[in-house]
């Protein structure tokens, strides 16, 4: 089906809906708390939108349809790695807002010192940078394979950077946040609309199974997404998920702990039966190329574009364009505000003007961001692949996450064994992984440089550095010196003090960096432990559902 003028109508009615729709929220700005955490008083539905839009772009689909049709249902890992890691979203939520920072450079600089806080500051950006780039060279990617290159990459990327800079810039997260309402219901049409035009086209699942190897339906696969593969990357997403910089944001900006509790993980949950829409997205397209329907495509990550071209008819082709651009412009809008909150905050007011208003950090968090948007861009033209991108990705997550655990849950650790493991862990990475491996023709007297640099080979660069990096962390702690006394304890005590009982803090003198709402859920307060470990549960078992749903859908027909 070519893309036609009613298609280009419906993109265009969306990018200018969702431009107005965030340039106005700009009305609600008056203070940085506003810009950087809308105040901290978004309710559940807000929430849950905000971490689904944060946490899901057009490359989540790029990278699981098109590895789905080059490997079958074990494709879905891409993103199902994240799937067991997702009961603890209900234990991690509470603590980023309690911490009452505004960015995770705050944590790092109030646990280990100002050095680690420019570290991560520093991690942070690059984080942006990578997911940025990877998320406009998904979008790139999908609107030339869908218009069939009437939408050049270069000009897609360019369109869509305008509208979330517009309205990113302007209304900071609320415009952000309440943009992602409308987005976020996109995202579930985008997952979804596929499937049943492409299981008419074949006659069922049964008539998947009849077309296909049962192969294509095993829910691991050898090499990229083994079983090792599978459970390394699923550890790596678990440690890295709490240093990456949009968390603090999506977990912390509720109107009580309850709200970043559900939010973070039941808008995530939504996000794991999108993916369940993208994986039979890619088991169709290997049916209606080995059918003889679609010819053969020469880079499996053009799988998901060349899905929409064949399976849609007009108009509904402009839909999925939209939701598509929905998706990244949600996320690329939070991860524009998070950089600008690090860049003018931790940079700006902590070492180049340092008795800046709160008028001024807005005004230079507004212009900041668009540093790491043109950083994104330049790295959307360099990577050769959207799956390469989630790897790269997965891995700065985990060199911070690592002693970020550490920070919390074992007293001892210190500035020593943090940057002893960031060390180490950065440089076998760099050995072993895919800086090694681009340099390795350049050095051919050394075989072993960049041996796990292949996406195929995750999980043995992850079991090179990841231990390493744990053992180099206790032994530093143990010999470094340990923070002083006074310090440690007003972190913990920031930590464990629930929102609502602020009272608690200031009778300790310790210092609060943004309070926003204060006001207690009543069973966060009256029954914690219940909430603690029954949610816990809850989301397990919606987890394990979730995978037998998984399970269910490979059988169906068989």
């Amino acid at each position: 089906m070519q893309f036609a003028l009613l298609d280009a109508v419906v993109v265009l009615a969306y990018l200018l809906g969702m431009g107005i729709l965030g340039i106005y929220q700009a009305r609600k700005v008056r203070s940085s708390g506003d810009f950087f955490a809308g105040g901290r008083g978004f309710n559940k539905f807000f929430m849950m939108m905000h971490a689904l839009g944060t946490g899901t772009s057009a490359e989540d689909p790029v990278a699981v349809v098109g590895a789905a049709y080059q490997r079958g249902f074990s494709g879905v890992w891409y993103t199902f790695l994240y799937l067991f890691a997702t009961p603890f979203y209900w234990v991690i939520a509470p603590y980023f807002r309690r911490s009452r920072y505004l960015t995770t450079s705050d944590f790092f600089e109030a646990r280990f010192g100002a050095g680690l806080g420019l570290l991560y500051t520093i991690m942070g950006v690059l984080t942006f940078t990578i997911y940025i780039g990877g998320m406009l060279k998904s979008t790139g990617t999908i609107a030339q394979s869908v218009t069939q290159g009437m939408v050049s990459e270069w000009l897609s990327i360019l369109i869509m950077t305008v509208v979330f800079v517009s309205y990113g810039t302007a209304g900071g997260l609320i415009a952000t946040v309440v943009t992602e309402s409308v987005q976020g219901l996109l995202i579930v049409v985008m997952s979804l609309l596929l499937v049943p035009f492409g299981l008419v086209k074949l006659g069922g699942f049964s008539g998947l199974h009849r077309i296909l190897d049962d192969s294509k339906f095993d829910l691991a696969a050898p090499g990229e997404l083994s079983v090792a593969w599978i459970v390394c990357a699923s550890v790596a997403a678990l440690i890295g998920i709490v240093s990456q910089p949009h968390t603090m944001e999506v977990c912390s900006t509720g109107r009580t702990e309850w709200e970043g509790r559900v939010g973070f993980t039941y808008g995530t949950f939504i996000k794991r039966l999108c993916a369940l829409g993208w994986v039979v997205t890619g088991v169709i397209m290997i049916a209606l190329v080995a059918n003889g329907t679609v010819s053969d495509l020469s880079h499996r990550e053009e799988a998901f574009g060349a899905a929409i071209r064949v399976l849609l008819p007009a108009g509904f082709t402009g839909l999925m364009l939209a939701a598509i651009l929905a998706a990244q412009m949600s996320s690329l809008s939070a991860f524009m505000v998070a950089a600008s909150a690090m860049l003018s905050r931790n940079i700006y007011r902590r070492y180049l003007h340092p008795r800046a208003t709160d008028h001024e950090v807005v005004v230079v968090a507004r212009y900041t961001g668009l540093i790491v948007v043109a950083m994104g861009v330049g790295f959307a033209f360099y990577i050769p692949g959207v799956a390469e991108a989630l790897t790269y990705f997965w891995a700065v997550a985990s060199f911070t996450g690592l002693f970020m655990w550490a920070g919390v849950l074992w007293r001892r650790t210190n500035a020593t064994g943090a940057w002893a493991s960031f060390i180490v862990m950065v440089a076998i990475w760099f050995v072993l992984g895919p800086v090694g491996q681009r340099l390795q023709p350049y050095v051919p007297s050394l075989p072993w440089l960049g041996m796990y640099g292949d996406k195929a080979h995750l999980h043995y660069l992850l079991m090179s550095y990841l231990p390493a990096g744990v053992l180099v962390l206790i032994v530093g702690s143990l010999l470094g010196s340990p923070l002083e006394k006074k310090r440690l304890d007003d972190f913990y005590l920031l930590l464990h003090t629930p929102v609502g009982r602020e009272h608690k803090l200031a009778e300790a003198g310790v210092d609060v960096v943004y309070m926003g709402r204060t006001e207690g859920h009543p069973w966060e307060i009256k029954h914690p432990h219940l909430v603690n470990f029954g949610g816990f549960l809850a989301a397990l078992l919606v987890s394990l559902a979730f995978f037998g749903l998984l399970y269910l859908l490979a059988r169906i027909g068989g």
